[in-house]
């Protein structure tokens, strides 16, 4: 059965300033703000300086004053869509039950669990359609269960560039609606109760992602209005100074968005306002090794180049993907050596430079046995590329694997490594 279509590629980003320590910073495009100097005079000194929860500016510094040495690098995974359950008595296997199980008995560097973000789109528990509605209600409150972030994807999974105010509070207050109906463990298989739901507290729903990365102003408007904790639909990276190693923190949109006014100027977008107090939580690019690291990465030289072949807008010389397990499995045909290189090689890169978080996006359904479309991965491979980055960054001592509601607080709250 067809999945709902998944993510289309964006593009491009630019524009600096620094997160707020109890004031407002320069806004963005303020060239003398480097971020370079503090108040303190010592560079060895980690304090941290407080923060204004409810502002802060573009940065590729890490909040509070803080060095990125003195930072945890924190990686998440936002899974969306999350219609395929895994369960037996599905018609297949892997999706959400292997991602729980990847992570049930992980844990961080420093004892604590690590964690993810699932999306959802409520269509699938509304509906007999990708599985049956009453395991996948059961799989998603298992997830909650086990501790991770339950966000909101939408109800049916529209394209948003042109949906209204009411029509994005419609989507996003049913979804709500489906996830905090209350939780049946003995609900009926044969005939699932349009009266029960996921479960979730109203106060514990988590932030906010658009199906296929559209959106509009009127979206922001009603996240703001509906008192979401945050979006992370922006794509945010695609500047050409910027090498992995210095992208963005996550910001607030007071100042807009930096990326966001690039993909107005390239056309892909339309202009959005300010919206004060309104956490942006951007999609970063993913880059693909160069020639000299390859091999590092356990692939042939030349990755980029053939890459180019595949796909001819790729930028060989940025090597940047849209960080979305989709673009790298359907729209680059990526192997599951490729992707694992470009996922360990991505993750480097923060490590060496400022340690902005690596949240990267990913489809519970690609890692079911019922999902089609992967030209040169097997559903085996496709599972082992994900668990063997997931390995690679918890063997990092610095890295925190955690749903992205945690990337935010900390955001809100710094504290040193």
């Amino acid at each position: 059965m067809r999945l709902l279509p998944l993510f289309a590629p964006c593009v491009l980003i630019l524009g600096l300033a620094t997160c707020s320590p109890a004031h407002r910073a320069d806004p963005p495009g303020d060239d003398d703000d480097t971020g370079d100097d503090d108040d303190t005079g010592d560079d060895d000194d980690d304090t941290v300086e407080p923060v204004d929860p409810s502002y802060c500016a573009p940065s590729p510094d890490p909040p509070g004053g803080l060095d990125p040495e003195d930072v945890p690098l924190f990686v998440s995974i936002g899974f969306d869509d999350n219609g395929y359950s895994g369960l037996e008595g599905s018609a297949g296997t892997g999706g959400m039950a292997w991602a729980l199980d990847l992570f049930r008995d992980r844990t961080n560097p420093d004892g604590s669990p690590a964690r993810v973000s699932f999306f959802m789109a409520t269509t699938y528990v509304a509906t007999w359609g990708a599985d049956n509605p009453t395991l996948v209600k059961r799989i998603w409150h298992q997830a909650l269960e086990d501790g991770h972030e339950i966000g909101n994807h939408t109800h049916t999974h529209p394209h948003g560039e042109s949906l209204t105010a009411e029509e994005w509070t419609e989507e996003l207050e049913a979804c709500n609606e489906w996830l905090t109906k209350p939780y049946d463990p003995e609900e009926s298989e044969a005939s699932p109760d349009s009266t029960k739901g996921v479960g979730l507290d109203p106060a514990e729903i988590g932030g906010f992602r658009t199906p296929f990365l559209e959106y509009n102003d009127a979206l922001f408007q009603v996240i703001d209005e509906l008192g979401i904790a945050y979006d992370c639909s922006i794509e945010d990276g695609y500047q050409w100074e910027q090498d992995g190693t210095d992208y963005l923190w996550p910001y607030t949109l007071d100042d807009g968005s930096p990326g966001h006014e690039v993909l107005v100027e390239w056309q892909l977008k339309q202009p959005i306002a300010e919206h004060p107090g309104v956490w942006e939580m951007p999609v970063h690019p993913v880059i693909v090794p160069p020639d000299d690291r390859c091999e590092e990465y356990g692939v042939e030289p030349g990755l980029r180049g053939r890459l180019k072949d595949r796909v001819a807008w790729f930028d060989e010389e940025g090597g940047k993907i849209t960080g979305f397990d989709y673009n790298l499995w359907v729209l680059f045909s990526m192997t599951k050596d490729e992707v694992v290189a470009t996922l360990k090689y991505s993750l480097d890169l923060r490590l060496e430079g400022n340690r902005a978080p690596f949240m990267f996006g990913g489809h519970t359904d690609t890692y079911s046995s019922l999902y089609s479309g992967v030209p040169a991965a097997t559903l085996e491979e496709r599972q082992q590329a994900i668990e063997e980055f997931v390995e690679y960054a918890l063997g990092k001592p610095e890295v925190r694997v955690v749903p992205i509601r945690d990337i935010l607080d900390w955001m809100k709250d710094p504290q040193a490594l």
